[in-house]
């Protein structure tokens, strides 16, 4: 006679079976089929990753009651929170009000500061001109809203922090870029819409003025809803909406804000296009922007090609900036799935990997993507997919563990990057070493240097 216990110990052996078998059943649905789940094994402790040296913010300006490190420094929502100039590391400090802004040279092998600069109001951009650090300074504010309107533009001895040149700008200046030996300056003047670019070359000379108010699409530059990097006094209205800044196609500089993306040719000083434009991603042979329900593909002198069907769109675009803006672009119908399309005609091929939207405080959060060392990275709420977005091979899945702030080549490796790091292996998704991250808010590279960063500290990190 076969005992009770018997019976029930193999009955939940069984089911225990059953269950697994179903769980992997789903999860190879889920994925196309491709490839089986891979499982990872954190390690346990994790250890914490040192620094080489920390500085906070209170240590550069004794005379701020609640000082703070202001990143990024250019005024845009690029990732840009240090300007490395040889050995010299360059950060903003401010007040709460981003009003009494100072510049500090940093020895980025000591921590140690070798000069300060009183920068009102004040940005830099994020690329040196040349040899030197380009910064600006209000020098004259509007009475009736405080933001500065006469500026002057100095480039600053990274060394010394004192000015080599430097010249006066009338304008509503909101962010800088260098890209070459041209300097763009983007003003949002008030009565607000109202988009002007200026041209310097490297001596600080005017090359052209470019009013954008007269474009078709330059409403789209600007929003109501209020999102900017810096706390100044910006009054009621239309704001740039999250201006960042790419360079793509034959050497344009582009810059994406909101609904719109303004395409110049900064050594001649001209406008080339301004498309309705969001999303922007070069592929390599062709320029892809969102336009309302679908993506348009553009050639180089921005005439528009084809388009994908409707409510087939382009995933937000992130990838890692020291690889450039060339990436694979990834598409995502209106649910959040991402699928192939053909880049060359704009047509659907078919499913890549099978995510899904997911939802936050009563809003929905579409997959996010990163483009790093030719894998496209692929996730929403549950999973984390590599592939290739245009072959479609899936090279690995594993489960999304934590939140991924950015991920960034490393030797060779893939690294996650946040307040929780990981090493991960790009050919398997395999975590070889886990550590916790504790200074600052973020995790950044300043070329193959590792920091952390945020409003109240500043670390180099070691290498992990």
């Amino acid at each position: 006679m076969i005992s009770p216990l018997l019976v029930l110990g193999l009955v939940a052996i069984l089911a225990l079976f059953a269950l697994v078998a179903t769980l992997n059943l789903l999860l190879a649905v889920r994925s196309g089929g491709e490839r089986p789940y891979m499982p990872t094994t954190p390690q346990a402790p994790v250890p914490e990753l040192a620094a080489t040296w920390t500085l906070e913010p209170g240590k550069l300006r004794p005379d701020l009651a609640d000082p703070e490190i202001l990143t990024p420094v250019d005024g845009s929502f690029d990732d840009n929170h240090v300007v490395a100039v040889g050995d010299v590391w360059a950060i903003l400090t401010s007040d709460h009000n981003d009003r009494n802004v100072a510049v500090h040279g940093i020895d980025q092998r000591t921590g140690e500061p070798r000069w300060r600069k009183e920068l009102p109001d004040g940005i830099c951009a994020a690329n040196p001109l040349g040899k030197a650090l380009l910064c600006a300074r209000s020098a004259a504010n509007d009475p009736a809203t405080g933001l500065g309107i006469r500026w002057r533009i100095s480039l600053l001895d990274p060394a010394t922090g004192r000015e080599r040149r430097g010249v006066d700008f009338d304008g509503w200046l909101t962010l800088m870029h260098v890209h070459g030996d041209r300097l763009m300056l983007v003003e949002q003047r008030q009565p607000a819409p109202h988009a002007v670019v200026t041209v310097l070359d490297a001596a600080l000379e005017r090359r052209s003025r470019l009013d954008l108010s007269g474009q078709p699409e330059h409403a789209g530059l600007f929003s109501d809803n209020r999102i900017y990097n810096r706390t100044l006094p910006i009054p009621d209205g239309p704001a740039l909406d999250r201006p960042r800044i790419r360079t793509v196609a034959d050497n344009l500089t582009a810059l994406w804000a909101g609904q719109t993306t303004a395409f110049f040719d900064l050594k001649q000083g001209t406008l080339v296009a301004m498309p309705r434009c969001s999303r922007l991603v070069d592929d390599g042979e062709r320029l892809w922007c969102n336009a309302g329900p679908l993506a348009i593909a553009h050639d180089y002198a921005l005439k528009p090609l084809y388009s994908t069907v409707l409510n087939t769109r382009l995933a937000f675009p992130d990838r890692d900036p020291r690889a450039g803006d060339v990436t694979d672009p990834v598409f995502l119908e209106i649910d959040g799935k991402a699928v192939r399309v053909d880049l060359t005609t704009g047509e659907t091929i078919g499913p890549l990997v099978n995510t899904s939207n997911g939802s936050a405080f009563g809003m929905t959060t579409p997959p996010q993507v990163s483009f790093v060392d030719g894998r496209t990275l692929i996730w929403d709420t549950e999973l984390l997919f590599a592939v290739n977005a245009r072959t479609g091979e899936l090279f690995w899945q594993r489960e999304k563990q934590s939140t991924l702030e950015s991920i960034l080549g490393w030797h060779g490796d893939l690294l996650f990057a946040g307040r929780q790091l990981q090493v991960v292996d790009p050919a398997t998704g395999t975590v070889g070493r886990e550590y916790r991250q504790p200074h600052g808010q973020a995790t950044a590279a300043v070329g193959d240097v590792l920091i952390g960063i945020g409003s109240d500290e500043l670390a180099r990190l070691v290498d992990p």
